[in-house]
């Protein structure tokens, strides 16, 4: 990251302007009503330094705003005294140690559980550079020292405490002492469950079982009998034998052909009689409660074969990892633990991406048993693409878990987690132009690590080497395969995607009589017909975004596609913001309700049974039926047209259109020209939102932030990886 900047123009200021703002801390405003001079100088902060203004004005331009900054700069204030000081070297320390809390504090909200120390001494040179500081005259050898000691504190465990400090170090990784824990807790339990000892079926079982399923009563795949690869085998086989174990591998690699069979198989071999299937959101748990299910509808005779009736029941109940757990979110805490673990014999876990490190700790926690009476979960499988991006919480679960033996440090030992990974796509046959090449384009920028070279993304090397075709004008689409439209996506050319967007999927004539009818849910079975074209119309096409907000976000989009809707169809109030035909998505979980983080809803006029008069409600399908909503109700959610790359894991559309931010990098010199672009496109964003589309993807943006967007690596540090490899207990 390069923060490098002349910052000598910086001027002394107060640190709280007249006024309430946010821009620091109230206290300030506070401090001017006392007429006691002692209490006023107890109670107001100092003004800043010319070095201080400057290091604030540096961390607010990389996301660290004023009330992070005041709250480190108090807290050393507290800790330390007078932050100016007059002996040069505690000066240079106190700079240190706030630049050093606040860079951590950096890497901890985007995602990252540590820093290496040679990163994190680079950023806090160069900020303690631009703040006024000559790189000659301080020495930087006392710098960890003075992190790694700062605020001892004495604790009984002292084998995690590391020091009794704020900080730990380990392997060069530099973490605060809470990622540290949770980091060693997981690592413990991990090993542990490694450690476990599964029945061992006779093999003569197995390959009979392994031959009911996919001979005598195989599921079928466009009415023909489901095949297996070697490595769809090899995966039925580790889940029978391993404790823990991933399948990772891109879309149409057939995870969820394997997660059936493994269900199948095992329910057969007596080791599944207690499943449960689960996925992070609640999007995801119904797409893979819905694959599963329409699998198992698929067998002929079903009727006769008691153990897939049985299985039926289970699959119909996915659930998401909060509720599986049993979240409280008044309590923030989950009923299930070791101490009152799952009753489920095998977990079949989806998105596993999608999963950080405090779930899977809670996960594991909630697999094990410290009750004598109890077993543990005997098997967990989880099912993901370890290529997407990471978690939006903390540390990148999947890609630690899978890294291979060359990734990975060469101090360490082999990858202890059982991986089996998915090459074959299924997809990428010659009838599926579309799909094989959107999957070929993603395979392409999935290798841009190894082969850095932007230009394949658009030249074919070879008859089979998938590309994205460069459009002139939005007349060119024709919503097959990826395009892309070189632009710097201004208000105005966004404004035209948007009418042309709208023509595209939002006249559909069908869909506008059906969401301008009135609905009375009084027998909601009538409705079925209707609300499922809708719901299935809405599943079809998305646009896509790198971030919520900023002219290229989801809330711009969504305000253009409105403003279209609105000027077409007229909005007939009903005492509410929203709009018949307004798509939304819910944006955090609510237990009460049942509506979960990623479900989507469409606003529509439904008859109030008892006035008879008209209101506008949200409806969400849940658990199978049709539920409405006030709009008061719901008080997380976000209009539906566009959303981010985040939100989409674990959906699939027909069509998407990908808008890319107006960033990029200088290749000339190698760095990004505005400091957060890291944390706004990358490699795996890219993937992602690629791999959600089955048909057509339009790609809009300024061709240098696409190369940017594949080039870039996303930038996410844990040391789960090397600690679960290392021979340390």
């Amino acid at each position: 990251m390069s923060i490098s900047k002349d910052y000598t123009q910086t001027s002394e200021q107060p640190i709280m302007p007249s006024g309430w703002t946010n821009l620091g801390t109230a206290r300030s405003k506070f401090a001017e009503q006392f007429a006691d001079d002692t209490l006023k100088n107890q109670l107001a902060l100092p003004v800043l330094s010319d070095s201080l203004l400057k290091l604030k004005q540096q961390f607010s331009e990389i996301q660290i705003g004023s009330e992070y900054f005041f709250q480190v700069f108090d807290f050393l204030h507290w800790a330390e005294g007078s932050s100016t000081k007059d002996n040069e070297t505690e000066n240079m320390r106190f700079h240190v140690l706030l630049t050093g809390i606040l860079l951590m504090r950096k890497a901890t909200n985007s995602g990252s559980t540590c820093l290496p120390w040679t990163e994190l001494q680079s950023q806090i040179s160069t900020m303690l550079t631009n703040s006024g500081f000559s790189g000659k005259k301080y020495s930087q050898e006392n710098w960890k020292n003075w992190l790694l000691s700062f605020c001892k504190t004495r604790e009984e465990d002292e084998e995690l405490s590391a020091g009794n400090s704020i900080f730990t170090e380990n392997n060069s990784l530099l973490y605060f002492n809470k990622f540290w824990k949770c980091e060693c807790r997981l690592m413990s339990l991990l090993k542990n469950r490694l450690k476990m000892l599964p029945d061992i079926i006779e093999k003569s079982v197995v390959e009979n079982a392994i031959r009911t399923v996919l001979e005598v009563h195989p599921v079928l795949f466009m009415d023909k009998p489901l095949k297996m690869s070697k490595e769809q085998n090899d995966a039925v086989q580790q889940a029978i034998l391993s404790p823990f174990l991933i399948i990772t591998g891109s879309p149409g690699t057939g995870k969820t052909s394997v997660s059936l069979t493994i269900l199948r198989v095992l329910k057969r071999l007596g080791l599944a009689e207690q499943p449960a299937l689960a996925a992070p959101t609640g999007r995801a748990a119904n797409r893979l409660s819905e694959s599963v299910v329409n699998g198992l509808n698929s067998i002929k005779d079903l009727s006769n074969l008691r153990h897939d009736q049985d299985l039926l029941k289970f699959a119909a109940d996915a659930k998401t990892l909060h509720r599986l757990l049993g979240y409280h979110p008044v309590r923030n805490s989950f009923r299930h633990h070791e101490y009152d673990p799952l009753e489920h014999d095998l977990l079949i876990i989806d998105e596993g991406s999608m999963i950080d490190q405090e779930l899977l700790l809670r996960l594991l926690r909630a697999s094990n048993s410290e009750l004598p009476y109890q077993l543990p979960v005997q098997r967990i499988v989880i099912l993901g693409d370890s290529h997407q991006l990471p978690s939006v919480g903390s540390g990148a679960v999947m890609m630690e878990l899978t890294l291979e033996s060359s990734q990975a440090s060469p101090d360490v030992t082999e990858n202890p987690v059982h991986v089996v990974r998915l090459v074959k796509n299924y997809r990428q046959e010659i009838s599926n132009p579309a799909g094989k090449n959107i999957l070929g384009v993603a395979v392409t920028v999935r290798g841009m690590g190894s082969d850095p070279r932007p230009q394949l993304l658009f030249e074919a090397e070879s008859p089979n080497h998938q590309v994205i075709q460069k459009l002139k004008s939005l007349d060119e689409v024709k919503l097959e395969k990826i395009t892309f439209l070189n632009q710097e996506n201004s208000f105005d050319q966004l404004k035209d995607f948007g009418k042309w967007w709208f023509d595209k999927f939002l006249k559909d004539e069908n869909f506008n009589n059906l969401v301008q009818r009135e609905y009375s849910f009084e027998n909601p079975v009538s409705l079925e017909n209707d609300l499922n074209y809708l719901f299935n119309y809405l599943k079809r096409f998305r646009i896509l975004t790198a971030t919520q907000v900023f002219s290229t976000g989801a809330r711009a989009l969504n305000i253009i596609i409105r403003d279209f809707w609105v000027s077409e169809n007229g909005v007939h109030n009903l005492n509410s913001e929203h709009f018949p035909g307004e798509p939304v998505i819910v944006t955090e979980n609510n237990y009460q309700l049942s509506l979960f983080n990623g479900d989507q809803g469409i606003f529509l006029k439904c008859l109030n049974p008892e006035t008879k008069k008209l209101e506008l409600k949200a409806v969400f399908e849940i658990e199978g039926a049709y539920r409405t909503f006030y709009g008061h109700q719901l008080h997380h959610l976000q209009r539906g047209y566009a959303i981010t790359v985040h939100k989409s894991q674990g959906s699939e559309f027909d069509y998407l259109a990908l808008i890319l931010p107006d960033m990029s990098i200088d290749h000339e010199i190698g760095e990004p020209d505005t400091p957060s672009v890291q944390n706004l496109i990358s490699r795996e964003m890219l993937y992602t939102a690629l791999t959600r589309a089955k048909k057509s993807v339009l790609i809009l943006g300024r061709q240098s932030a696409l190369e940017t967007a594949a080039l870039q690596k996303e930038r996410r540090y844990s040391g789960l990886g090397d600690l679960i490899r290392s021979n340390k207990e």
